[in-house]
């Protein structure tokens, strides 16, 4: 399912946070083979270190990184 696609909760819960998300795995979204789909929802793809994003980099700026 594509986030802005999405109808109803799902939507409803994705557009609460959508200011708060920084990024998404760019290794992971190509794992998973929503590479495009995830940069034509808006959301940035984070390959900061071998594809993924810098946890480092993201805590330093004051994130607080959730892993699901």
């Amino acid at each position: 399912m594509i986030l802005h696609e999405a109808e109803g909760r799902i939507l409803q819960l994705f557009d609460a946070v959508r200011d708060e998300v920084e990024g998404a795995c760019a290794y992971c979204a190509n794992a998973y083979q929503v590479k495009d789909d995830v940069a034509e929802s808006g959301i940035d793809l984070l390959d900061d270190y071998d594809g993924h994003p810098s946890v480092r980099r993201l805590v330093s700026e004051g994130y607080e990184v959730l892993t699901f």
